[in-house]
């Protein structure tokens, strides 16, 4: 432990460091928030070195290293002309770097006991940001359809990327560190939104707490129904109404999948952030450039958010009579940066989604009540604390926030996005929409609590509510990470190392690395197969069916490909594959499972290169 304990406090402070470069010219153009815009270092510090890399690499091949140096020297430039400017440190920036510290810290040792990129989707995850790490070009490749490149919002992994470069770690441990940063950063924002609303430091940290790691009322239910939690299973929290999905970011850090919704997390409330306490010409610009890393991160946001700024705006035109124009002239400035931003994403990004449908299933009111009831007590509370009386600035952004958390709760009873899941129509709808609406209700929750002329009896209420909801925290985590017993440390490539026969190929890929692409059996979604083609960041011809159907929006290419492959072990001709550029063949106990393999056909394609106890790599010669 003391060793990740050193490497957890090198990653604080080179995260420290990141702050006070971008300081000076944070200060001078968000210091009108309630921190000096502290919260919005890390997310605007890391778009500044992370976008000129992305868009260079769009154009040219480029050394991200470089390119990476390059941005923190032009920190250096910004910071010394404004800084006559920078302010010093506050109480309250203080307070955010605890946060931030404890984010960091404690999800990083609490990963330390179940540290392994194993299960769910975390090899997707993986391969992404591996990708990113390999490639000197841009779009990168996917790791799993060979000759393609990736057909997901999947900027969020780049960024992931550009961080695991920052502070000089493998990716086995950057992965788990990544997580603890998103969590920190999170907290600290969320923090910074409800003090800037005037909810206060109390208020701040609560809600802070239970936008990041509280749950939904689904613990408190089954504690009041069941007298305990004797056979809870803290997933029912997230599946609760059949045939959906209802996460919130408290399931997905005990989970620890790096998805879009994850890695979305700082931009979202980046965006809450500016769009509540930002009054400057810059405020246009900057919700623009946030928005268009949205489109390329997790795209859903971008429509919800949209849905925010479009009811916020109706707000501003009923309640501060402001002019039409105007509205429309910052409408342009953000529509108009979040599209040169995404631009590079969306020239090589085709759409996988089949247009929206009415839904032919309804929630049971019950349900939706054990889920919501107390985030939407609350949210209520908050809009009727507000409507009716003097509306200012701030309470016109918490009205907005309130009705647009409704709105994305009723959506998914009346709408949903066609995909491949037609069992489950508005699984993915519901999923993408409640995640972000539980995010909205819970920072209200936290100005409720934290607001002064919040009535003392509803405080007292909202406190005992809040602990209720943090119940979820304490049940998951613990049940997930097997009571915290044995600490693993944060590596979590430790358990791929142990399988000598995996880990020696990937070892041996990823050493004498070339532009030529693999065959290896073709795997199941969430399964452990094309973990060489993940780990290694040499791409397969076909990976997980499923996933490269959705990608795909088809299955046609996903079919086509299965076959070649199949052909291939069973007879060893590798003109089936010639098409792909692959230049190393995988055999061991998948492929043999998978296929009735010629061993005697395949070896002859070339040199073995690589041999295990049960598996063997072969370079093909021409």
């Amino acid at each position: 432990m003391a060793n990740d304990l050193g490497i957890i406090f090198k990653v604080y402070l080179i995260s420290l460091g990141l702050q006070f470069l971008v300081w000076p010219w944070i200060s001078k153009w968000f210091g009108k928030l309630a921190d000096g815009g502290w919260a919005l270092g890390r997310v605007l510090g890391l778009l500044v070195i992370s976008l000129p890399v992305w868009f260079v690499g769009h154009i040219l091949p480029v050394n991200t290293d470089i390119g990476v140096a390059g941005g923190i020297l032009l920190f250096l430039f910004i910071g010394f002309c404004f800084l006559q400017d920078a302010k010093k440190l506050s109480k309250i920036i203080l307070l955010e770097e605890g946060l931030f510290l404890f984010g960091l810290l404690s999800l990083s040792l609490i990963r330390g006991f179940q540290p392994d990129i194993l299960g769910l989707e975390k090899f997707m995850d993986f391969g992404f940001i591996k990708q990113y790490l390999v490639s000197s070009k841009l779009p990168v490749n996917d790791m799993w359809l060979a000759g393609e490149s990736i057909n997901y919002y999947s900027f969020g992994h780049f960024l992931a990327s550009i961080l695991v470069r920052i502070w000089g770690v493998g990716l086995g441990v950057g992965y788990n560190l990544m997580l603890a940063w998103i969590l920190g950063t999170s907290l600290v924002l969320s923090f910074s939104i409800i003090v800037t609303l005037g909810g206060g430091v109390v208020g701040g940290i609560m809600g802070a707490l239970l936008t990041c790691l509280g749950g939904n009322s689904h613990s408190l239910w089954y504690l009041l129904k069941n007298k305990g939690f004797v056979g809870y299973w803290y997933a029912d929290a997230t599946r609760f109404i059949e045939n959906t999905i209802h996460e919130f970011p408290g399931y997905s850090f005990v989970v620890s999948d790096l998805h879009g919704h994850v890695l979305g997390l700082p931009i979202v409330l980046a965006f809450i952030l500016v769009l509540a306490g930002v009054r400057s010409r810059l405020r246009g610009v900057v919700l623009g450039v946030l928005m268009g890393v949205m489109i390329m991160t997790n795209t859903w946001d971008v429509a919800i958010y949209g849905l925010l700024l479009v009811i916020f705006g109706s707000l501003l035109l009923v309640y501060r009579k402001i002019k039409v124009k105007e509205l429309l002239k910052l409408i342009l400035i953000i529509g108009g940066v979040a599209g040169v931003t995404a631009l590079p994403w969306l020239l090589n990004f085709k759409s996988f989604s089949d247009g929206v449908s009415l839904t032919s299933s309804r929630s049971p009111l019950w349900q939706i009540g054990v889920l919501w009831g107390g985030h939407l007590m609350a949210t209520l509370l908050g809009l009727w604390l507000v409507i009716g009386k003097k509306i200012k600035g701030k309470n016109l952004v918490i009205i907005a926030m309130g009705v647009t958390g409704i709105l994305l709760l009723l959506i998914p009873e009346i709408l949903y996005v066609r995909d491949i899941y037609s069992s489950h129509q508005r699984a993915n709808t519901m999923f993408k929409l409640t995640y972000q609406s539980f995010i909205m209700m819970s920072l209200l929750f936290g100005w409720i609590v934290g607001k002064q002329k919040t009535n003392y009896l509803v405080r007292v209420l909202m406190v005992i509510l809040w602990v209720g909801l943090m119940i979820f925290p304490i049940q998951s985590f613990s049940s997930y990470y097997g009571g915290f017993k044995k600490y693993k440390g944060v590596d979590g490539l430790v358990w791929l190392k142990k399988d000598k026969d995996k880990w020696g190929m990937i070892d041996y890929l990823e050493k004498n690395r070339d532009r030529k692409n693999l065959v290896e059996a073709v795997g199941d979604s969430y399964s452990r197969l094309n973990s060489v083609s993940a780990f290694s960041g040499t791409p397969t011809v076909v990976g997980w069916r499923v996933h490269e159907w959705l990608w795909r929006g088809s299955y046609d290419v996903v079919r086509e490909r299965e076959g070649l492959v199949r052909s291939f072990y069973e007879t060893g001709d590798k003109d089936l594959v010639k098409d792909f550029n692959v230049g190393w063949v995988v055999v061991g106990p998948d492929e043999r499972k998978g296929y009735k393999v010629r061993e005697n056909n395949v070896l002859n394609l070339g040199e073995v290169v690589w041999s295990g106890k049960e598996s063997y790599l072969i370079k093909i010669t021409d």
